[in-house]
């Protein structure tokens, strides 16, 4: 009988991999549909914005396929239960500003991948099949849909700079493919140090100041920073403060510093330091703390305003939209489950290289949306869960 159990249980563990597979390969084949094709990227994001609907159906899954829910409710799982409270907040905050309905699936998703991040499973195997695929979609984009991409140009839906970010993204994602194969031969080495450069040839060319931070982030995190700092408690927490509350310090110092007028051209880039953030920034707070509806900083300000600054609804910045958009009750909860996971995740990553090379590339993206929204934006939602799924589970070869 206990073998029977046994067996059934391994079954049962291995139909649940393999919707999770399945599931993250759906993901995966938008993901590069989105950014191959311009007809789909503009129906998907554009005619017919469904990304974010797409992604919560996906996660809801991965949620009940992963999280026994009834159990979770008798036992009084506090971290679900705070996560449907926030998802119900996030609901009524946006009923009371009048807000876009598609704003409802920015903080419900990231908050979905944050609490299923150390539940999701996947088998090393197949975690390398994840990468492996990453790898073969970059070779195929840098070389083949890269060059006609950007031929004709004029015929696509995102610009240059959103491009590039893109490519490093999914470079760093791939990367993770590099360290799991240095593990058996060193002359792996020769291609990090190839992709890298390439990394950094595309980022200067497009003069694309997000992917140039994002790339330069990560080789600080993976190979200046010490190794063994990650493992030094104290200099993590000031770590993870910096990369969530220290985003909200830099926007404040972005704007006073902004407001005297100093300025000046960056070298390689076409932009100056300050060529615009500082207004949208400043405007957003002013419709925050607005005294004839002081409890928009607890609901935020939802997504129904006009900027002078600047023609779209985009707050450059994942922290600030969080607490702008949503107020900072769910800012709060947020920041409840990133501080949470990453403490959790602190123990693999000083086990494993390849587990702490995908904590390298998390940081970078949330050192990067100190300027952009990339951390949360729909369509790199596969990008954080498997960064995460392999920040979490992939353990050394004994």
């Amino acid at each position: 009988m206990a073998e029977t159990g046994c067996a059934g249980s391994r079954e049962k563990s291995r139909r649940r991999e393999t919707l999770n597979f399945a599931l993250l390969l759906v993901m995966f084949i938008i993901y590069a549909l989105v950014f191959t094709i311009a007809k789909f990227y503009d129906y998907y994001n554009v005619v017919y914005p469904c990304a974010g609907i797409t992604n919560f159906c996906i996660l809801v899954v991965l949620l009940f396929n992963n999280v026994n829910v009834p159990a979770a409710i008798r036992n009084k799982d506090r971290e679900l239960y705070i996560l449907a409270a926030l998802i119900l907040i996030t609901g009524i905050n946006l009923i009371v500003v009048h807000s876009g309905k598609g704003a409802f699936f920015v903080p419900v998703n990231f908050l979905i991948i944050w609490y299923v991040s150390d539940k999701l499973y996947l088998s090393r195997r197949l975690m390398t099949v994840l990468a492996g695929l990453y790898m073969g979609f970059l070779l195929f984009y840098l070389f083949i849909a890269y060059p006609r991409l950007f031929t004709t140009f004029e015929n696509y839906k995102y610009n240059t700079n959103t491009a590039a970010t893109f490519t490093i993204y999914t470079l760093l994602c791939a990367f993770i493919l590099l360290e799991i194969f240095y593990e058996r031969s060193g002359i792996v080495g020769l291609f990090m140090v190839t992709l890298l450069l390439k990394g950094f040839q595309l980022s200067l060319w497009h003069r694309a100041r997000g992917a140039f931070i994002m790339l330069i982030m990560f080789m600080i995190f993976r190979f200046i920073i010490p190794k063994n700092w990650w493992s030094v408690k104290p200099l993590y927490i000031l770590l993870c403060i910096m990369a969530t509350f220290g985003s909200l310090v830099f926007v404040g110092l972005y704007v006073v510093v902004g407001a005297t007028g100093a300025n000046f051209r960056m070298p390689f880039f076409y932009k100056e330091v300050f060529s615009g953030r500082e207004q949208i920034w400043y405007e957003l707070f002013l419709k925050l703390v607005d005294r004839e509806h002081p409890f928009m900083l607890f609901t935020g300000i939802g997504t129904n305003f006009e900027l002078e600054s600047f023609f779209e609804k985009n707050v450059h910045n994942a922290m600030y939209n969080f607490v702008v958009i949503h107020g900072i009750i769910v800012f709060a909860g947020i920041l409840y489950f990133i501080f949470k996971r990453l403490m959790k995740l602190r123990t693999n990553i000083t086990r494993s290289r390849v587990a702490m090379c995908a904590m390298c590339v998390i940081m970078a993206v949330f050192f990067e949306s100190y300027f952009d929204v990339d951390l949360i934006w729909a369509d790199y939602a596969l990008n954080l869960i498997y960064l995460l799924l392999f920040t979490g589970n992939y353990e050394e070869e004994d």
